[in-house]
């Protein structure tokens, strides 16, 4: 029984900080100038939404880290 406690634990701390590196990542590619980022032949566009999908996606694995465990429990 410790033993699961601890693996649970040390997953949500580890999707913690996923998502803190991932929010810091998308605060600093939303806080740059798009003429200090612009490495690559300009097309006319900013894309920037590679970054929202990565928040997404590391929101969803923290909220499933938290939710399975609960869901798994009642059964």
């Amino acid at each position: 029984m410790k033993r699961n406690l601890f693996v649970r634990i040390m997953a949500i701390a580890l999707c913690v900080i996923m998502v803190l590196g991932v929010v810091a990542v998308a605060f600093t590619a939303f806080a740059a100038e798009p003429t200090a980022t612009a490495a690559v032949v300009e097309t006319g566009s900013s894309n920037n939404a590679w970054v929202i999908v990565a928040v997404i996606a590391a929101i969803l694995v923290v909220a499933t880290c938290i939710v399975v465990p609960r869901m798994s429990k009642k059964k």
